[in-house]
């Protein structure tokens, strides 16, 4: 995710198959800056601080290209510990971005362990093959179980690591927009949607997950009326019902926002929209704060404006989704 959760995808990234560009990568500059000061210092350890420091200074996620170029500044070992770092901070790696950091790593055992912690960030395991080659035959057993494992990262949320969580979902008319998938599959912005959280809630939900899903259009729908236990039994119940959604109506984002920050047990919110609200956007902005302001426990809001298909340039859906997510982290800063 972005600095604040902002994840903006268009035709053309996904076209390409490449970083999705969301605000909060980091930027040009903020890489500049990053990869100026790791050249300035000449111990592994004093490296490893300073990215220690860059994490914790700032939100914005690494894409697979930027892991790429830090890489080199941290030999062997040092790249291991790395990765451990980053891992959190990843907007997801391709298996090609990901062979090309296990090569520079030439321990066997250590290239195992990196294996492990980025394993979870792949965007294509369809292309798990090429990192098996990487590892003499002893290994392969340790390798075969470790991919055999990887659902890949969903192109769409990244990685979900709250536990406690909420879907809110925009099924209002206009997220029946069409457009074509780089592999000629024609989806509409709701079924892409419904199909990308179908691979989170099949092959990611981890047993402690507690989630929700709440679709709005002109209403708000609950899926359940309180964080739900993520069994086998309620897994299917939410896929049921995510299949049977249909676009339609307006676009109300201010009681979607306004039910879902009622649930105080919920620590995480993922926000799709793919236009703007119908309520007055400066209202939901001051209502948001205002709301979250009241709650006994914080919350996260992460924004996803999905754009594709979209053939206008309007900045408005953008700026709104941003000033969310960027309320939601001023709130907890602040409290």
């Amino acid at each position: 995710m972005g600095p604040h959760g902002l994840h903006l995808l268009h035709s053309r990234a996904w076209e390409n198959h490449h970083e999705l560009p969301i605000h909060g990568v980091r930027s040009q500059r903020q890489m500049h800056r990053l990869i100026s000061k790791l050249a300035e210092l000449q111990q592994p350890a004093d490296r490893l601080q300073q990215l220690v420091y860059e994490i914790k200074t700032s939100l914005q996620a690494f894409s697979g290209d930027q892991v790429i170029q830090v890489a080199p500044y941290f030999p062997g070992t040092e790249l291991v510990l790395a990765l451990h770092l980053l891992d959190h901070h990843l907007f997801g790696l391709r298996c090609d971005q990901a062979v090309r950091l296990l090569e520079m790593i030439p321990k066997p055992e250590q290239r195992i362990d990196a294996l492990q912690v980025i394993d979870e960030n792949l965007l294509d395991p369809v292309n798990r093959s090429q990192l098996r080659n990487l590892f003499a035959a002893y290994l392969l057993p340790q390798v075969d179980q470790l991919l055999a494992e990887v659902r890949g990262q969903s192109h769409i949320y990244g990685s979900v690591t709250s536990t406690r969580v909420i879907f809110l979902i925009d099924a209002s008319g206009s997220m029946s927009t069409e457009f074509r998938t780089n592999c000629g599959e024609y989806f509409n912005r709701l079924q892409f949607i419904v199909h990308d959280l179908h691979k989170i809630l099949h092959h990611r939900a981890e047993p402690q997950l507690k989630f929700n899903i709440i679709h709005f259009s002109t209403h708000v729908r609950p899926w359940k009326h309180s964080l739900t236990h993520a069994t086998s039994h309620h897994l299917k119940e939410a896929e049921h019902y995510l299949d049977h959604l249909q676009p339609e109506g307006h676009t109300n984002t201010h009681d979607a926002l306004k039910q879902a920050l009622n649930d105080e047990e919920a620590d995480t919110i993922y926000l799709l929209s793919d236009g703007e609200p119908s309520t007055d956007m400066r209202t939901i902005l001051w209502d948001l704060k205002a709301w979250l302001q009241q709650r006994r426990n914080p919350c996260v809001i992460h924004t996803i404006a999905f754009l594709m298909g979209n053939t206008q340039n309007d900045p408005k859906p953008k700026e709104f989704m941003a000033e969310v997510a960027k309320i939601s982290i001023y709130v907890q800063f602040e409290t």
